[in-house]
């Protein structure tokens, strides 16, 4: 990750994440359900990108950082 998130822009950016998966998933694009997990992970880290987009938790509930 090149520069640190704030909680906020987090949140916002694994919300975009999480309607590109489902978008991806609707149209059973396996390959791009991985692609968006690997960015996500990347970017704000791999268990809130896992907490969100695989166990289905909402991105506030996820992103649990600096509270």
């Amino acid at each position: 990750m090149a520069e640190k998130l704030t909680r906020d822009e987090a949140i916002q950016y694994l919300t975009k994440q999480r309607d590109l998966a489902a978008d991806a998933l609707r149209d059973g694009d396996a390959n791009g359900i991985m692609a968006i997990l690997l960015e996500t992970g990347e970017a704000i880290g791999y268990t809130p990108a896992f907490r969100c987009l695989v166990k289905g938790l909402e991105p506030e509930e996820s992103i649990r950082w600096g509270k």
